[in-house]
């Protein structure tokens, strides 16, 4: 076999010194500790100290061909072949000091072979002890490779026995000991966490006993059959580990006729699983590897033919998914499973490259379906073209849509940010520009516009809703109520974005400033609309004729305002304005403007006109029942006449 050579130069030629000083060790522990059996002991012993000579010699540059078998090493077919019988009656694993002995003197009839055939002999004695150690090599190896599936078959059959016990336990656990008791009291995660920690579950012994075997069976020139039962049990054991996380529930046939409802459930499934292959089985499984075979080729070649085939149906489940009709409420289920593929590449780093690459393809499928979707809020904000105004000038729901949505795709700021670089980086020339450009142009300076793509898509987003909200505005036809409209609206919008951190990066403190340099100009707007007129009412110009108050100008002036205040009372109670601090801060700086000024005019005036019914009749508010009945302003109430209410 020509690459036995090899494979004994690459695995063996730094692990011979080792082996054999083991070796020695090994066989004196086990001669000292069976005084019964020195005499076979000695015997074993003293055959591989001579075989040990005998492979140095074939190794050496010689002259004179071999023609027979030193007798010393004559018998040693014979010596392991009755090892063989002993092992196979008693199992590798179980005796360290027997195990090292057995595989030692495996190791050294198939280094024998090995020189033996190189050589070319023609030699009888030589072609007939190398045909009887022939033989028992291969005896030999196929007990090796027995055990090796035995091995890895028994931490999958510990685990099933593992498992039905607890549950055996949990259903009766009267039974239990006080310590299973208190065993039994931890939480699930804690449980959960122990497994995954021991996963694979191997002890320190079989792993050890699983290299020996490896490097046995290479030794031998049986890379091909050890590397195929290691694949052989880990596929089963795999199999049966995501069997028990429901894998084999994801049909992708269904993904394409089911409701979305029930594809929701499918996805949490698949990133479930995804994730837990992504943390613990991926990286049981190549820390298993990595620690049974030496050769890197070997591991990468066997870790990706273990993987592949799950990752492929992972993969294929996404694509289906991506394939689905878009709609916006289901961003976030593919940004998670964007973000599950995105952190499912590392585990997979080892593995082959053409594998990686596949992630990646569906994971950029998963980014522009992302994208896409993203841009249906777009589509609605410029297709709700609604002609009827909100009641009140209350907070419309588009705004509350489109900012709550807003705050909840923040949760994946960095997630959509890549997405979007990452589209823009391959559609330059097809993206559109804002709608806006002096906004644009006035952000110039902002750091996070420039450098964040996915703020770019959000500025663009607000400057959609603040144009459709302006339109919707001018559906009220009372000014006033315009401004209180849109007040409502940018004060929700305001409180959105302070109340998220992320919103607030991504829009940047020039932004949160001009949008509360707006609201205060709403404001400002609003009381000139509403209470303009009604501090002309108490404007001394025009009461005086010929350096006289004239009463029927006077009471003229006191009709009008309680008209006008009358009319803004029963019209602005019913109007609402949700939140309190702006609520207060409106009643507050109406108080400040309307009440100073009436109660200098009242002071100043009332004492011209006729004191009793007279004055009742034209002054119908005292100075401090202007604040109680400004409190009324914005509740959204029906209130009954201010007339009745002072009664």
């Amino acid at each position: 076999m020509d690459k036995t050579e090899s494979s004994e130069t690459h695995v063996h030629k730094s692990e011979d010194h080792d082996h054999k000083k083991h070796s020695d060790e090994s066989e004196q522990k086990l001669h000292s500790s069976t005084p019964e059996s020195e005499t076979t002991e000695a015997s074993l012993v003293q055959v591989m100290e001579a075989v040990d000579v005998f492979i140095q010699e074939l190794s050496s540059e010689k002259n004179d061909p071999l023609q027979e078998i030193p007798p010393a090493v004559e018998p040693f077919p014979e010596t392991v072949d009755s090892l063989v019988s002993k092992m196979e009656s008693s199992g590798l694993g179980r005796d360290e000091t027997e195990d090292s002995v057995f595989i030692d003197a495996v190791n050294r009839i198939s280094k024998s072979v090995m020189r033996l055939r190189e050589l070319k002999l023609d030699s009888t004695p030589v072609s007939s002890w190398l045909n009887r150690a022939s033989s028992v090599q291969h005896r030999a190896v196929s007990l090796l490779d027995e055990e090796f599936r035995h091995l890895l078959d028994r931490s999958r059959e510990d685990k099933k026995k593992n498992r039905n016990n607890n549950d055996g336990n949990s259903s009766d656990h009267n039974h239990s000991s006080a310590n299973e008791s208190d065993r039994c009291a931890l939480p699930d995660n804690d449980k959960e966490e122990e497994e995954e920690e021991s996963f694979p579950d191997f002890s320190p012994e079989s792993i050890s006993t699983l290299k020996k075997i490896y490097g046995a069976m290479i030794f031998a020139g049986y890379e091909s059959e050890c590397c195929m039962s290691y694949e052989m049990s880990r596929r089963h054991a795999f199999k049966e580990e995501l069997s028990e996380v429901g894998f084999e529930g994801i049909n992708v046939e269904d993904v394409q006729r089911i409701a979305w409802e029930s594809l929701e459930g499918e996805i949490a499934s698949w990133i479930s699983i995804v994730r837990r292959c992504s943390t613990l089985l991926f990286p049981g499984e190549l820390s298993l590897c990595n620690t049974v075979f030496s050769d890197a080729s070997i591991r990468k070649r066997l870790f990706t033919g273990l993987i592949s085939a799950v990752t492929i149906r992972f993969l294929d489940f996404s694509g289906a998914v991506v394939l689905t009709k878009r709609s916006s409420e289901k961003l976030f289920k593919f940004l998670d499973m964007y973000e599950t593929l995105r952190d499912l590449i590392p585990a997979v780093e080892q593995s082959d490259s053409d594998l990686i690459q596949e992630i990646k393809l569906a994971q950029t499928r998963l980014g522009e379906a992302a994208v896409t979707i993203f841009g249906e809020l777009e589509k609605s904000i410029k297709s709700d073209n609604g002609r009827t105004p909100v009641p009140s000038g209350a907070v419309h729901p588009l705004t509350r849509y489109t900012m709550n949505y807003l705050k909840y795709a923040c949760e994946y700021k960095e997630t959509l940010d890549q997405v979007f670089q990452h589209y823009e980086s391959n559609q330059t020339d097809t993206i559109p520009e804002p709608e806006t450009k002096p906004k644009q142009q006035q952000r110039e300076d902002d750091e996070e516009y420039k450098t964040s793509a996915y703020a770019r898509q959000m500025i663009r987003v607000m400057e959609l809703l603040d144009a459709n909200l302006d339109i919707k505005s001018k559906l009220y036809r009372d000014p006033s109520l315009r401004y209180i409209f849109l007040m409502n609206n940018g004060r929700y919008i305001l409180q959105k974005i302070k109340g998220s951190t992320e919103i607030r990066d991504l829009m940047g403190q020039s932004w949160t400033r001009k949008r509360s340099t707006e609201l205060r100009q709403y404001h400002k707007s609003y009381q000139r609309e509403t209470w303009g007129k009604v501090l002309q009412c108490m404007n001394q110009e025009g009461l005086q004729v010929n350096g006289k108050v004239s009463k029927p100008v006077l009471k003229e002036r006191f009709k009008i305002f309680n008209a006008m205040f009358d009319e803004i009372h029963k019209t602005q109670s019913t109007w609402i304005v949700s939140d309190e601090q702006m609520q207060s801060e409106l009643r507050v700086s109406i108080s400040a403007l309307v009440i100073p000024a009436y109660r200098s005019f009242f002071g100043r005036y009332k004492q011209h006109l006729d004191s009793g019914k007279q004055t009742d009749k034209y002054v119908k508010y005292q100075p401090e029942d202007i604040e109680s009945f400004i409190d009324d302003l914005f509740d959204g109430n029906h209130p009954t006449s201010l007339a009745r209410k002072r009664n």
